[in-house]
Parts: structure tokens; C-alpha cells; sequence
């Protein structure tokens, strides 16, 4: 079955705003590749722009929401977010027709935009890509693309870390299984590969697709930075002398933890000079400041939510970084970040990047994710020995440098070419 023709009327993008252009326009061969995304996210545009000027495909991203682009409500304590950085530079980006009302993250049925059907329609791609299955209109475009016999690329990002209720789980044991049958799925890691393989992905469908970040703009930054770090505690209100500051970056939420890491921080300070820096927003702040305050916790800062440039600053200014995230943290990009500035790592043992990128002993710790007095000691391991942070860093940057936009581009075109395959019967 092929595509229906092009919509006439169907508008290019969201009414009003200009469509951006990007390299997919001016390549002439290459397999038609279209990722469908509920939204732009920041850390993911490396990777399309390197899709954007590879050959081998020609690379459109159709966006179901323009949340980022425009300001949203991210979690962060009622503040509306926006990115201070280019979503949509240097590739081929399109929106769905309601884009500029549809919203995320309020379950399955928020994100509800028939509109993906005629898009996928119009732009007739060879390969359809969906970057998760948590709306409806994700799982419209996967129809779609069946019901026209494309083959469909998985990237989704969930772990078996965290159990569903019991009553869920052969409802949802049924759902993806049948999914799994049908993709090409697209892991960004040890757990979210063993998620696949426990739902049925053959190893023959299984490309990695890692989740990375900008290195090398990172890297540039905190070779500018580093040498300020004084001046830049002083910025976020830190006396220089303080001793060593620990960083956490991201919401301030129930699953992130962040009272956890104030009672081990508690104890650390007790034994050791060191600092606390809390880079983030959510309805745990204000409960955070005030324990801070009743026990009496001394060198507790919090910085509230920064943009791309000034959380930088933070990494820049920091010794060691810790999530010590307790559920449905299936990866934690922030990781990938403070890796890039040569800091030590300590994550608890439920945050996805754990296998992969901190490795114990060596550029950081893992520990329980419900362990205050394990959390505590990793911190006060690494805050009273100078020697064994610096060793760390280095090895934290060594580990991230394999982890690079490049990798995950070439594991997309690597699935996009046997999909094809396959929908030839060639696989």
C-alpha cells in the first residue's frame, strides 16, 4: 500500500510561522527518514543536525507540540520555560497543524493530534521513526505507518528498574509485546536494551542509539570556565572557602530525591568542610529551604532554574555531581553534562546511565537508591580527597568522549538501512 497523495491544504508547519530550513532540503538521495516527536528538546538537536547532513538519509523531524520553542510549564514550580538555545537550526524541523496548542505531559490522551496522520501523509517518508510511545498521537503515527507498510524505527526510553502495580502489569505486558513485533527499536543503553529484549526485540533489530550531548561545545565551555571557578562560586553566593561543592541539577520533585542528598549532605558537612549547591525548581524547594534552615545546615545553596548558558556556570563552579534520583530516572542526560566538566560522579543505583557511564571506583559511585548513610559516605569520600576527584574527572571526561552525538547518528542510519532492507524482504 502506498502513501494517499499530498495534502494540498495541509499547512507545512504551524500556521503563521515560517517552516525552518536545514540541509534535508538540498539532499538528493538517501533514504526519507521522519522522526515524529512530541516536542523539540535541547539535547536532542545534536543528533538531528547530524542526521541533517548525513547522505544517507534525508532527515525530517515533525514535531507534535512547539512546547520549548514556545514557554511551557516544565515542572519547575509553576515557571514557564523556555530554552535560550537553537531547537531548530541546521535540520529539517515541521509541525503538526495544532502544534501550537497541543501540550505534553499530561498523560496518554493529552497529546491527541489526528493531524500527525495527514503530515506523515504529505511528506511520504521510507522510514518512519517515533520517539516514544507515551500519546496517543505517537502511537497514530505508528498505525499509520503500518497500515502503508513502512517499516517504523523505536527509540523510547524505559528500563525494568521500576515495576508497574501488579494490575497493570499483563495489560501492559500484552501492549508491548505487540509493539516490540512491529520496530526496529533504538536503545540508549544496558537497561533500556534489556527493556527491549525482555519484550521481544530480536537482536537483529536492535541498533544503539545512545543519548548524548554537545561534547565538544561542553568541552569548550569548561575549558573557558575552569579557570574562574572562584569568581563563579562567589556568582551563586558561595564563599570560595567553603571547600568542595557538590551539584545537583533538575527538577526539585519527589522522584529526583533532593531531601535525601540534604540529609547526606547533613552528614558530610558535619565531618567536612563542603558546600551544596541546588540548581533547579519544583515544589520540594521551598520545604528543602526551610529544613535547611531548621537544622541548621550551613554552605546550602539554591540557585532556582537556569538557562542552558548560566547552568554551565554551575557545572563549572562544582567539585563532584550527584542524582540520587529514587524511580523512573531511565537515564539522566544531566550525567552526560557534568561528565563534560571532568566532574566525579555519584548516582544511585536506579538512575538509567548507571551501568554505562559511572563506573565504580573509577570516575564515580553507585549506590542504593534508598541509602542515605551509603550516599553519604560516597559524597564524603570524594569531599576530603582532592587527589581522588581529580582522578576521577579525568576519568569521567575519558568515559564521555565515546559517548558523542556521531555514535547515535550512525545508529540511526544503520536501523533506517535495514528497515529498508527488511521491507524489501532483504531481512
Amino acid at each position: 500500500m502506498s502513501w494517499p497523495s499530498p495534502v494540498p491544504d495541509e499547512p507545512p508547519g504551524i500556521p503563521g510561522r515560517p517552516v525552518p530550513a536545514g540541509p534535508g532540503d538540498r539532499q538528493a538521495g538517501g533514504v526519507r527518514l521522519v522522526l515524529v516527536a512530541a516536542s523539540p528538546v535541547y539535547y536532542q538537536v545534536p543528533l538531528y543536525r547530524r542526521l541533517a547532513a548525513d547522505p544517507r538519509v534525508r532527515f525530517t523531524a515533525l514535531f507534535c507540540s512547539d512546547v520549548g520553542v514556545r514557554p511551557y510549564d516544565a515542572e519547575f514550580g509553576g515557571r514557564l520555560v523556555r530554552w535560550d538555545t537553537d531547537l531548530l537550526g541546521g535540520y529539517h524541523a515541521q509541525f503538526s497543524r495544532h502544534a501550537h496548542h497541543n501540550e505534553i505531559g499530561h498523560g496518554f490522551w493529552g497529546l491527541h493530534d489526528w493531524s500527525v496522520v495527514s503530515c506523515l501523509h504529505r511528506l511520504r517518508p521510507d522510514v518512519v521513526w517515533l520517539h516514544g510511545a507515551s500519546y496517543l498521537t505517537l502511537w497514530l503515527a505508528l498505525v499509520a505507518a503500518r497500515l502503508t507498510s513502512r517499516p517504523v524505527l523505536l527509540r523510547e526510553e524505559q528500563t525494568l528498574l521500576h515495576p508497574r502495580p501488579p494490575f497493570k502489569r499483563p495489560l501492559r505486558a500484552l501492549i508491548w509485546r505487540a509493539l516490540c513485533q512491529q520496530v526496529y527499536a533504538l536503545y540508549i543503553g544496558s537497561h533500556n536494551r534489556a527493556f527491549f529484549r525482555h519484550y521481544g526485540v530480536p537482536e537483529r533489530r536492535l541498533f544503539f542509539v545512545p543519548y548524548t550531548v554537545d561534547n565538544e561545545a561542553l568541552q569548550r565551555t569548561a575549558a573557558v570556565l575552569r579557570p574562574c571557578q572562584t569568581a563563579l562560586r562567589r556568582a551563586f553566593g558561595i564563599d570560595p572557602a567553603a571547600g568542595p561543592l557538590v551539584l545537583f541539577v533538575g527538577k526539585l520533585i519527589p522522584k529526583k530525591q533532593p531531601h535525601l542528598l540534604l540529609e547526606a549532605f547533613a552528614r558530610v558537612r558535619r565531618r567536612y568542610p563542603c558546600a551544596l549547591l541546588f540548581v533547579g525548581e519544583g515544589p520540594l524547594m521551598a520545604g528543602l529551604q526551610r529544613q535547611a534552615t531548621a537544622a541548621g545546615i550551613p554552605d546550602v545553596h539554591f540557585a532556582g532554574f537556569l538557562g542552558r548558558e548560566q547552568v554551565t556556570r554551575a557545572y563549572a563552579a562544582a567539585d563532584l555531581f550527584v542524582l540520587p534520583s529514587g524511580w523512573h530516572e531511565t537515564w539522566g542526560v544531566v550525567v552526560n553534562e557534568a561528565m563534560n566538566f571532568d566532574l566525579p560522579v555519584v548516582v544511585s543505583d536506579v538512575v538509567g546511565c548507571a551501568p554505562d557511564l559511572v563506573h565504580e571506583g573509577d570516575n564515580g559511585y553507585v549506590v542504593p537508591r534508598a541509602d542515605v548513610d551509603r550516599l553519604a559516605e560516597a559524597i564524603a569520600v570524594l569531599v576530603r580527597d582532592e587527589e581522588r576527584r581529580r582522578r576521577f574527572g579525568q576519568r569521567s571526561r575519558a568515559i564521555i568522549a565515546a559517548w558523542h552525538p556521531a555514535l547515535a547518528a550512525e545508529g540511526v542510519v544503520r536501523a533506517c538501512h535495514a528497515a529498508v532492507r527488511g521491507a524489501g524482504g532483504g531481512a
